[in-house]
């Protein structure tokens, strides 16, 4: 059968026309070739579509039947058929610090094999940019609690002390969380996830520096105005000559969250998503893999150590 979709889609336009000269001028053809390619369908189905007989064609049941058919099936044929071509982008948001290693490989997922461009955009709020619609999708530093958004912890990590190299904490090789509660705290109140109150009541620091981003953040502990907490990936985004990071011990984990809309969201929001959480479950499979007793990881810690 030598059927292609150039025939069924020249009998879809004449049954929805019933007039052959309509149909033509529509398909941008001759009335002599869409007759032509019409008989040459029936030929190959051996079944009689249209009745002649009339001034203007009328569909025959089987016309009906195959009418109704294609017009359920040929645009999902022709859709699946079309090449591939890029989808919109997804504008990620992000506040104090893109996760590199595992943000980058999901981005290099979803580009390659779903053919979308994901556009990175640092915004300066609580939620990235998602309250007010300037992005699709988010990663957020802490946990997230919003009816109004679908939520995924993608990564823990542990936070690192910030303090200026004058400090007097400068001299430690590290600090503990209790010791920072006895100093002065430089918050950030747009963004940022720790408060005096997420210290024990015994060892609860002032806030001496409110900020509003990355920047001011840093400024504010190179000049001692306090001494600052950071997720230890954003701590290494953001050297500085004027501040040392400490190992912390003590401190709760950092919490990165994904989050996008519950509403309308955008196509590959949630396909971004579980790019994501399948880099968290790599990785997991890989620490378990070379910590096993008797796994070859194991025994080449053993020989680091």
């Amino acid at each position: 059968m030598d059927i292609g979709l150039r025939h069924l889609r020249y009998f879809l336009t004449l049954a929805e026309e019933q007039h052959f000269t309509w149909a033509a001028d529509r398909l941008g053809i001759s009335q002599p070739t869409l007759s032509r390619h019409i008989r040459r369908l029936e030929e190959e189905l051996g079944r009689t579509l249209l009745d002649r007989s009339t001034r203007h064609p009328r569909l025959t049941e089987e016309g009906h039947r195959l009418r109704d058919d294609l017009q359920l099936l040929l645009p999902q044929l022709e859709t699946a058929l079309r090449p591939a071509e890029p989808q919109s982008s997804l504008r990620l948001g992000y506040t104090w610090g893109f996760p590199l290693q595992r943000g980058r490989r999901a981005q290099a997922v979803l580009e390659e094999r779903h053919l979308v461009r994901v556009r990175t955009v640092r915004r300066d709020d609580r939620t990235a940019g998602l309250r007010d619609g300037s992005v699709d999708a988010a990663l957020l530093w802490g946990t997230v609690h919003d009816p109004r958004l679908v939520t995924t912890e993608i990564l823990r990590e542990p936070r690192i002390a910030a303090v200026s190299r004058n400090s007097t904490l400068a001299v430690r090789e590290r600090v503990t969380w209790r010791d920072l509660g006895r100093r002065c705290l430089v918050v950030n109140t747009v963004s940022g996830t720790l408060t005096p109150r997420d210290w024990p009541a015994d060892a609860t620091p002032e806030i001496a520096a409110e900020t509003s981003n990355i920047e001011e953040y840093l400024h504010a502990v190179a000049a001692r105005r306090g001494v600052g907490v950071l997720p230890v990936s954003v701590a290494a985004q953001h050297p500085d000559p004027d501040i040392l990071y400490l190992p912390l011990t003590g401190a709760p984990e950092a919490v990165l969250t994904y989050a996008y809309p519950r509403a309308n969201p955008h196509p590959y929001a949630e396909t971004f998503g579980r790019v994501l959480r399948r880099g968290r479950a790599d990785e997991r499979a890989a620490f378990v893999k070379n910590t096993e007793p008797d796994g070859r990881g194991a025994k080449a810690a053993s020989r680091r150590a």
